[in-house]
């Protein structure tokens, strides 16, 4: 069955002069049949109603979706600022800043999955200055733990879940025109090298064995040029 969900959201915003404005919101949605996940060992009666052979398939765990029981609720809330620095000296226009922050938290009986997919707060920030002929843009990114689907097996203690660390990383873009048609440019994602990692922790886990893997993709740089004609 599918879900379905009432929502209600609150947002307040004020605009500056010139460039610029601060807001912020709230929100609550109520899920009805919202989808949990679940893994069972397999039984004939499952594997007849998709025509699947006992003998191959028994062995094999099944993880799949249900319909949470009750009502399921989200709720949070968001603040946002941007404004370009009109203020400043003449040999300093064209700066602006920005920043946003958001908060999440899901309440319910029994979450299943749909806790752990939350991201409990995340935000970004940064600068930019804009001339005639070139710009350039420092955005930071911001998030925390994120914690996903809970592990069991053998001697794995109770709320052990797996994780995906918080994480921060730091874009630079830039782009310089020689003539209204055409320009070069560059983007610089993550800076920092920052690596994707993935966690499991227990009540029990030390910090040195939380780590359960990494990956590294570097940081991405592009350069090019583009024009239009």
């Amino acid at each position: 069955m599918s879900w379905t969900a009432n929502s209600t959201k609150l947002r307040l915003e004020y605009y500056f002069a010139g460039v610029g404005q601060i807001s912020a919101g709230v929100f609550r949605r109520d899920y009805k049949n919202f989808f949990g996940n679940t893994i069972f060992v397999s039984t004939p009666e499952f594997l007849a109603l998709y025509g699947l052979d006992p003998n191959e398939y028994g062995p094999y765990e099944v993880s799949t979706q249900y319909n949470l029981p009750g009502t399921v609720r989200t709720e949070g809330f968001d603040i946002s600022y941007k404004q370009a620095l009109a203020f400043l000296p003449h040999w300093a226009r064209g700066i602006q800043v920005f920043g946003n922050w958001s908060v999440r938290k899901t309440k319910a009986t029994n979450l299943g999955a749909l806790g752990f997919n939350d991201i409990p707060h995340s935000g970004s920030w940064g600068i930019s200055l804009t001339r005639p002929r070139f710009n350039v843009r420092l955005n930071c990114s911001i998030r925390a733990a994120q914690r996903l689907g809970g592990v069991t097996g053998a001697s794995i203690e109770p709320e052990t879940y797996n994780y995906t660390p918080a994480r921060n990383t730091v874009d630079v873009l830039g782009e310089y025109k020689f003539w209204k048609r055409l320009a070069v440019f560059a983007n610089l994602r993550n800076v920092g090298d920052v690596p994707n990692e993935g966690a499991t922790v227990g009540p029990s886990t030390p910090d040195h064995a939380r780590l359960r893997s990494r990956e590294r993709y570097g940081s991405l740089w592009t350069f090019g040029v583009k024009g239009s004609f």
